[in-house]
């Protein structure tokens, strides 16, 4: 078990051994106080009982009931000699005449009750308990077991007000009880921080216990309290290293940034049969990977692959992605190399795609993304792949026609309708880019990513602003009037239209819904940038020039911002500062890959994003 499975079951775990521990000491005591008062006729069943003359037990305890019915030590012996043999009907009717003659007695009700929880009938339990907690209040182990039942259907919140009123007892086998008891509710209520705190507490009434510290460490990393797992479990795996302490001890170490060399030699030096140790380096591996150690990882997963016979494919791919991850380009390729004369697939092209592309063989990057659709022709995320890498190598025109393959296959894609909206808007094809911008956004309309596209294209149109891209913009603008994404593009198409129109008093509308914008994101490049430019343009040169230092300092790679700083400057007659800013703009214009344009940015979302839902996987 890896310690994520581990930390998933540790609610269970507590609940399981809460009830077998919470009847245990009623029992016990039960027994005593029959011990204490029993009839030589109750001890002769007894010995019956250990001889295995159950039958015989039953006879004379039941002549013995018919003298005295309200011998309640002999009516409990019978009901739990019938429960042992598993006459659960004959047991229950006693447990009920035991009550019904004994309206009285906390020990008749608690017996009674323990016997359903034994049966599993945790809804009959919890009504004995209630009612025997309201007739007895004061009994701490009555309303300890109706809280375990509670806990038991899930009632947590219910099983929260009876723990709270449960006095603390002064034998630390019981104190011990409850805390692990109300650690199993803070963890049904989803409190992890809440059940480790009572872990803790229990493990420090009896620090020498080796499951309690076992169950602390669970209960912490569940918690995500790595430093206090990585001190409970240390000494846990330094006197009896196993599989799942190590991993467990590996796991906090990696999230407190700790030293795990010596953790992960001695897991790695255990003497395991082969199929155990295989488990133990995929685990492993699987936990350094998680923690980005993967040069570590990619070392586990080799030695995994040796261990198995006949090799795992998915190690094998599993050990590439490692190698790649860990910038072993040479080695990952030879590890695909293996793969493709087994069995090619699309995801090792994917895979290989990727590793070509960091080593800078552009076309060879391409093939295998081609390779990879050919082999998954109705997979999306592969054609998105090679739609995105086209555009990001500038071709645009094949970058079309895959996207435009993509919509026809995936006519609900959003992300396939962005890719072909931005490739024909860089062919020069606008109408058909506004429309594929447009379906994007109705079909992904909790999103506003689509809008960022549609309005930085239609910010750069040459013909200016599309009618339908700024009715669904100020549309949503409109309809969304606390979102900063449709306000800056609503404000900044409007400017757009005006200034290409000659039309100053028509910039009024843009320069307010972009003063609004910049109180919904102050932050935002596109907004502040975008309003400087409106109201230098319209001669409000000194509140421009503050919102263009601002527009600088947020886009400091944009030669043309630093450009236009300088021409204010220069209206401002601000020689000194001008020459600064011109400066600055000319040799960043020097370096135009420094400034990422809308095309890449997209190409290298879609690029990522494949590559994030590839990892979780």
């Amino acid at each position: 078990m890896n310690p994520e499975t581990a930390t998933r079951t540790t609610s269970l775990l507590f609940l399981a051994t809460l009830i077998v521990v919470a009847v245990s000491p009623a029992a016990a005591r039960a027994g005593a106080r029959a011990e204490a008062g029993r009839s030589s006729v109750e001890e002769q069943a007894r010995k019956l009982v250990e001889t295995g003359q159950t039958g015989e037990a039953e006879r004379i305890l039941r002549q013995a009931l018919d003298a005295h019915p309200a011998d309640l030590d002999a009516r409990l012996l019978l009901a739990n000699i019938y429960a042992g043999s598993s006459e659960l009907s004959q047991a229950e009717h006693e447990f009920r005449e035991a009550v019904r003659r004994h309206p009285e007695s906390a020990r008749a009700a608690l017996a009674m009750g323990n016997f359903y929880v034994s049966t599993g009938s945790l809804n009959q339990a919890e009504q004995v308990f209630s009612q025997a907690v309201r007739r007895y209040p004061q009994v701490n182990e009555l309303r300890t077991q109706l809280t375990v039942v509670l806990a038991g259907e899930h009632k947590y919140k219910e099983a929260l007000v009876h723990l709270r009123l449960i006095g603390k007892p002064n034998d630390p086998a019981l104190l011990v009880r409850n805390y692990r008891l109300a650690a199993s509710i803070y963890s049904g209520l989803g409190d992890k921080s809440g059940a480790a705190h009572n872990m803790e507490s229990a493990l420090a009434v009896m620090p020498a216990n080796l499951q309690l510290r076992l169950l602390a460490s669970l209960t912490e990393a569940d918690a995500e309290d790595w430093r206090a797992c990585a001190r409970d479990v240390a000494p846990l795996f330094a006197e009896n290293p196993i599989p799942k302490t190590g991993l467990l001890l590996l796991h906090a170490q990696l999230a407190t940034h700790q030293d795990f060399t010596r953790t992960l030699q001695t897991l790695r030096a255990l003497n395991l049969p082969d199929d155990q140790r295989l488990d133990l380096r995929v685990h492993s591996a699987e936990v350094l990977a998680s923690a980005d150690q993967h040069e570590s990882a990619a070392q586990e997963f080799q030695d995994a692959v040796a261990i198995s016979n006949p090799v795992d494919p998915t190690l094998l791919y599993n050990l590439a992605v490692e190698q790649y991850a860990a910038s072993e380009f040479e080695k990952a390729e030879s590890t695909l190399d293996q793969l493709r004369r087994e069995q090619d697939s699309a995801e090792i092209e994917d895979l290989a795609a990727d590793i070509e592309e960091r080593r800078g063989d552009s076309a060879a990057a391409l093939r295998s993304h081609q390779n990879a659709v050919t082999l998954a022709p109705n997979e999306e995320r592969y054609r998105l792949a090679l739609g995105a890498a086209l555009m990001k190598y500038h071709a645009y025109e094949p970058a079309a026609e895959a996207f435009e393959q993509a919509t026809r296959l995936f006519p609900y894609s959003a992300r396939a309708y962005v890719g072909l909206g931005m490739a024909e808007y860089l062919i020069e094809k606008y109408d058909e880019s506004v429309s594929a911008l447009l379906r994007a956004a109705q079909l992904d309309s909790n999103s506003e990513r689509v809008l960022n596209y549609l309005g930085a294209t239609q910010a750069e149109s040459p013909a200016g602003p599309s009618p339908s891209a700024l009715d669904a913009i100020c549309g949503r603008a409109q309809t969304h009037p606390r979102s900063s994404i449709p306000a800056t593009w609503c404000g900044a198409l409007l400017f757009r239209k005006a200034y290409l129109a000659g039309d100053q008093p028509g910039a009024r509308s843009a320069i307010q819904r972009l003063r609004f914008a910049t109180t919904l994101a102050p932050k935002d490049p596109i907004a502040n940038c975008f309003l400087g430019r409106a109201l230098m343009w319209t001669g409000q040169n000194a509140e421009a020039r503050h919102l263009l230092e601002v527009c600088v300092q947020l886009r400091p790679e944009s030669a043309e911002e630093h450009y236009r700083l300088s021409r204010l400057y220069q209206e401002l007659r601000l020689k000194q500062a001008a020459a600064e800013q011109d400066a600055l703009a000319s040799r960043l214009s020097e370096q135009p890959d420094r400034d990422e344009d809308v095309a890449q940015k997209l190409a290298r979302e879609m690029l990522d994003e494949r590559q994030s839902t590839d990892a979780g996987k």
